[in-house]
């Protein structure tokens, strides 16, 4: 498992290093973003997004838990656990 420090000075910043990210991503992989609320893990998942295609569809998840985003045999889900109290809140949706 590797772990990645990336400090972006700009939106734009967070969301080309996430394009360039996603490139090297593959299948069953599994990205964890980590911060306060505006600290862009959004932006991250924009910029993600876009090396699929799928810039169009973004949205914040933070009222519907999980966004779910399909391209042909790519499946992406986008979870923010912000609003649950513990982990066996999240265990017990079935993620």
């Amino acid at each position: 498992m590797e772990n990645y420090i990336f400090k972006s000075t700009s939106e734009n910043d967070t969301k080309e290093f996430a394009k360039e990210f996603a490139s090297k991503t593959k299948k069953g992989d599994i990205i964890v973003l980590s911060g306060d609320l505006g600290s862009g893990k959004t932006k991250f998942t924009e910029g993600f997004l876009s090396y699929f295609g799928l810039e169009e569809e973004i949205s914040s998840p933070t009222f519907t838990i999980v966004n779910e985003y399909h391209k042909n045999d790519i499946n992406i889900f986008h979870f923010d656990v912000y609003r649950l109290e513990d982990s066996t809140e999240f265990y017990e949706m079935r993620w």
